[in-house]
This record gives structure tokens, sequence and C-alpha cells, in this order.
């Protein structure tokens, strides 16, 4: 069987270095319009940009997290609470001096897809287009 995401030439990795939150957003979500992978919606965990970032994840004005050697950006998928599945892409970094520091885990992007088969292709792709795995 052939997955999606290998049958998809256009999700190529993005450059992300000069790009905000909303931005890569709105990235992704062009890559994936028109194709069988698309989700119901694609955006930022914080679309709001409300100000308590520790509760809900960097406004989405704010640029994309550069990854050092000690952070990673994470795709996970979960069952939604009443119908669908979601994906989010997490990014997991350190908080605090090295002797104190404490490990963060904040979402930056969120999607919902209506069924576990859709989510789990779309997990891949968007590790495809971030270039995480």
């Amino acid at each position: 069987m052939v997955l999606a995401v290998e049958r998809l030439p256009i999700l190529s990795p993005i450059e992300t270095d000069t790009l905000s939150i909303a931005d890569v957003s709105d990235q992704i979500n062009g890559r994936l319009r028109g194709t069988e992978l698309e989700p119901e919606y694609l955006e930022p965990e914080n679309g709001l940009n409300n100000p308590n970032e520790a509760y809900l994840g960097p406004m989405s004005t704010r640029a994309w997290p550069t990854v050092g050697t000690r952070e990673r950006l994470a795709v996970s998928v979960h069952r939604g609470w009443s119908e669908g599945w979601h994906v989010y892409v997490d990014w997991i970094h350190h908080v605090g001096e090295v002797r104190n520091f404490t490990t963060c885990v904040q979402k930056l992007l969120r999607a919902k897809t209506l069924s576990s088969n859709q989510a789990w292709e779309l997990a891949r792709a968007i590790t495809k287009i971030l270039d995480i795995a």
C-alpha cells in the first residue's frame, strides 16, 4: 500500500528561519490545500494572540522557534473529545539556568481531521514539511 504522503511531491521541507508561527501554518495549509490530506483546519494554537503564553502557547505573531541541540519539535496525534482526531505540533525546550532549568512543552500548531488514518497521514506530512524526522 502506497501512503498518501509518498505520492505528494509538494511536501518538500520549508525554510522556517524568517517565518512567524502563523506564516508556518499558512505555508503548511498552502501545501496541503486540494490534497486528500487537507484537514478540517490547521491553525496556530494561540491564534487569538492571548498574552498568557505559558498556558496557551506562543502568540502566532512570534517567530517560529529555532530548535537547538537540547530542544525539539514533536508531532502527535490525539483522539478528539467529541468527534475527529487532532494533530499537534509541540515545541519541547528548556527554560531557566543550566543548573535549574525546567523542561517546557508548548503547543505551536493544531489541526483536526475526521478519521484516524487521515490524522496519521497528516502527522507524517507535517513531519516531512517541517523536516523534523
